[in-house]
């Protein structure tokens, strides 16, 4: 694993390999925080598609690593599942599928496979969250 530090303020990434006490960044009071992130070296074992009640899912396989990441490197778990999936003619509705991510990593963190499915409505994280990741009633549309 190596280390990255991430600025709470700007969300910048400064990466090293190895981290000595002069090579540290300082956080200036008032304006940043440095948050020390473990970085995975891989984060998703396998995915894959799968057909369900006449629905599109996608299954995921974390890695060990994967599934102790913190909050501050869920982004990277994301990037590389956009990365290496997200070209899928299946892939749709990127907003809710991240919200199930983010979900799976706050509730279902030890599950041996996550299903993202882009057919679930999004609305938003928190009401992903209330519905254990499965939302299924769509937000209400305001009236014209």
């Amino acid at each position: 694993s190596d280390l990255f530090f991430v600025s709470a303020l700007t969300g910048l990434v400064l990466a090293t390999s190895s981290v000595h006490a002069t090579d540290t960044p300082t956080a200036i009071a008032g304006e940043s925080t440095i948050v020390i992130v473990e970085r995975c070296n891989k984060y998703i074992e396998s995915a894959h598609w799968f057909y369900r009640d006449y629905q599109w899912s996608l299954s995921i396989t974390t890695t060990t690593c994967a599934r102790r990441t913190q909050d501050l490197g869920t982004p990277f778990i994301w990037n590389e599942l956009t990365r290496d999936y997200s070209n899928s003619r299946y892939w749709k509705n990127t907003h809710g599928m991240r919200h199930q991510l983010i979900c799976h990593m706050e509730i279902a963190r030890d599950k041996p496979q996550w299903n993202l499915e882009p057919w679930r409505p999004d609305v938003g994280y928190s009401k992903t969250l209330e519905a254990g990741c499965n939302h299924v009633i769509p937000l209400p549309e305001k009236a014209p």
